[in-house]
């Protein structure tokens, strides 16, 4: 009987256990979920990130200007791919991806140019699929056509390299959070020529 008194008060012992374990387990996983439902997660971002200062719609070439930056470029492609002026986009998209290209090579945070692929980013993501898809099949017959790249690249070239300070790239990078951070977000001794030849080079394959 001793025996039989000792198992019961053993079983009720583990179910007893069992229950605060499980009482537990609850409590912990309610207020993991309450603490993370109250952490509020902050998005830090300097000001002029990828701004633009330049509302362009979709213009034409002719009215193209060596102070538009990437940031106001790449709003113009989405208009005029919304408005079906998908020619008139994928000059944009070139001027864009040429000045995009330089500033990359003369802004010394690199952290920040990933500017120029953000932009890109945006501009793809406010369109349609079906917008994406003409603006697409647009601009690679136009880019990949020999005599249509000759022409763009005169247009481009004639409007010369950027005529602005990069800030939406520059505030883009870790180096706009840097106390350190000084001078104007530059690299030292730039040449200027080299890098605007590269630019029309490397992004667009304009002959020399």
């Amino acid at each position: 009987m001793k025996i039989l008194s000792t198992l019961k008060s053993l079983i009720r012992f583990e179910i007893v256990l069992k229950l605060a374990v499980v009482a537990i387990f609850s409590v912990n996983s309610t207020f993991a979920a309450d603490s993370a439902s109250s952490i509020q997660v902050k998005n830090f971002e300097a000001p002029g990130n990828l701004v633009s200062k330049n509302e362009l719609g979709c213009i034409e070439s002719n009215r193209f200007s060596n102070k538009f930056t990437p940031a106001d470029l790449y709003k113009a492609v989405a208009v005029c791919a919304k408005q079906n002026k998908n020619k008139d986009a994928a000059i944009l998209f070139a001027l864009a991806g040429v000045y995009g290209r330089f500033d990359t090579l003369r802004v010394s945070d690199k952290s920040a140019h990933q500017a120029v692929t953000v932009l890109k980013m945006q501009m793809f993501s406010s369109l349609t699929p079906d917008q994406q898809s003409a603006f697409r099949e647009v601009a690679t017959k136009t880019l990949s056509n020999p005599d249509e790249i000759v022409s763009k690249c005169k247009i481009i070239k004639h409007l010369g390299p950027p005529n602005y300070h990069p800030s939406y790239m520059i505030q883009h990078g870790m180096g706009a959070f840097s106390e350190s951070n000084s001078g104007n977000g530059l690299v030292k001794e730039f040449d200027s020529k080299a890098a605007w030849q590269q630019s029309l080079d490397g992004y667009l394959h304009c002959p020399i």
